[in-house]
C-alpha cells in the first residue's frame, strides 16, 4: 500500500514540498484490523492519528448508568482519526473506536506530529486545519442532534452522507440518530411511500 492517498488529502489542506513529505514519510505505518476489532477502547491514551485507506470505522461510548451504547459517528476511506482529547492531553479516552469492516490505515505517532510541527510550518498548517474541520463537523452534528427532529436527520444523511446507508447496518444507524430500530423503520417507511 503506498501513501498516495495519505498525502493528497493533506496537500488537500495545504501543499507540502518534498523534502517535508520524505521527511514524515519515513514514520507512516500501514495497518489493518478485521471487522469488529477494535483500534481503542475505554481507558486507552491515544498516542497516534490514523488515515483510512480502506473499510469503516465508528466510535461509541457507554451511556451510564444504562450502560446502552451510543454510536457518536462513522469514519470511512480517506478520513483522519484520532480522539483528539485523548491525544492532546494524553489522557484516558472516554471511547471505543472500532471497525466495521475489515479496515486498513496508515498510522503516526503523537511524537512525530510534535516533531514535523516544529520542523515545518506547513504540518502544523495542516494539524490545525484538520482540526478546525473536525471540530466544524463535530458542532454541526451537535446542532443537528439538538434541532433536527429524527426524520431531518435521517433525511440529511441520506442526501450528505451516502455511505452511512449503503455500509453501516440499520440499528447502528438509529443508534446515531438517537432512535429506536424500530422508529428508524417508521420513518424510512414514511420516507419510501412519498
Amino acid at each position: 500500500m503506498g501513501f498516495t492517498a495519505i498525502k493528497e488529502a493533506m496537500n488537500f489542506f495545504a501543499p507540502i514540498d518534498e523534502v517535508a513529505w520524505s521527511d514524515f514519510e519515513q514514520y507512516l505505518t500501514t495497518h489493518s484490523i478485521k471487522k469488529g476489532e477494535l483500534l481503542w477502547k475505554e481507558g486507552d491514551v491515544i498516542k497516534q492519528i490514523i488515515f483510512i485507506t480502506k473499510g469503516a470505522m465508528r466510535y461509541y461510548y457507554h451511556n451510564h448508568p444504562s450502560d446502552k451504547e451510543v454510536i457518536a459517528q462513522f469514519f470511512f476511506e480517506n478520513a483522519f482519526l484520532t480522539d483528539y482529547v485523548s491525544f492532546n492531553t494524553q489522557e484516558p479516552t472516554d471511547f471505543y473506536y472500532q471497525a466495521l469492516e475489515d479496515t486498513e490505515y496508515i498510522a503516526f505517532p503523537r511524537v512525530v506530529i510534535y516533531q514535523m510541527y516544529d520542523k515545518y510550518k506547513v504540518f502544523e498548517r495542516i494539524g490545525r486545519l484538520i482540526a478546525e474541520y473536525n471540530f466544524i463537523s463535530q458542532q454541526n452534528a451537535f446542532k443537528d442532534q439538538k434541532n433536527l427532529t429524527p426524520e431531518e436527520k435521517y433525511l440529511k444523511i441520506v442526501k450528505e452522507r451516502p455511505k452511512v446507508i449503503a455500509r453501516i447496518p440499520l440499528h447502528m444507524i438509529a443508534s446515531y440518530l438517537a432512535i429506536t430500530p424500530e422508529h428508524l423503520s417508521r420513518i424510512r417507511k414514511k420516507i419510501s411511500a412519498v
